[in-house]
């Protein structure tokens, strides 16, 4: 009972964090709610082998990510039924039209950037985790998130026709990047 009582406390106080990660990194709704579960799933079967529960964070972004990565695999199998479905119409949650053109536009840019540089860029910048929890989460190094954040930005820039970005030249300040919002100028007020 007491393993119980652990994981949901750890698990309470990320799912926020989780949510928005596993949900910036897929198409629908729905499917963010089944990688939600099974994440949720593998980690509990798995929490009593977890040695350190200071490691819960990038254990269970860890198992997300992977999850997010077999699905994607998964259905490169498969024929979509219909392309021109989109979810997200009949499920805004109140969200406003323009900040769910916002979103939309901000989706389909993501998903064109390579898929560690999406998973480094979507953790820093809507999940706000470290730049030393993304490289635990994804292996490398401490470079290597660096120029996955610059060169994802860079390329969310051009996608979305930044004309200027200002970001060109970016500080370090700890462990976080400054980064101009207008490059990603919906993630705060929509909750990506």
């Amino acid at each position: 009972m007491e393993t119980e009582t652990d994981f949901l406390r750890l698990l309470q106080a990320h799912q926020t964090d989780l949510w928005r990660f596993i949900r910036s990194g897929v198409r629908t709704q729905s499917e963010a709610e089944d990688i939600l579960a099974e994440t949720v799933a593998c980690a509990y079967e798995g929490f009593t082998k977890l040695r350190d529960k200071q490691a819960f964070l990038s254990y269970v972004f860890t198992i997300a990510s992977r999850t997010i990565k077999k699905r994607a695999w998964k259905r490169r199998l498969f024929i979509e039924v219909s392309a021109d479905f989109n979810c997200d119409e009949y499920c805004n949650d109140g969200v406003p039209p323009d900040i769910q053109a916002d979103i939309q536009f901000l989706r389909e840019a993501l998903s064109r950037l390579p898929d560690k540089t999406r998973e480094a860029v979507i953790l820093f910048e809507i999940v706000g985790l470290s730049l030393n929890e993304i490289q635990t989460i994804q292996g490398g190094s401490l470079s290597g998130v660096k120029s996955r954040l610059v060169r994802g930005r860079k390329h969310l820039a051009r996608i979305m026709g930044v004309e200027n970005p200002t970001h060109a030249e970016e500080r370090l300040d700890g462990n976080r990047y400054e980064f101009t919002a207008d490059v990603l100028p919906t993630i705060a007020e929509a909750g990506l």
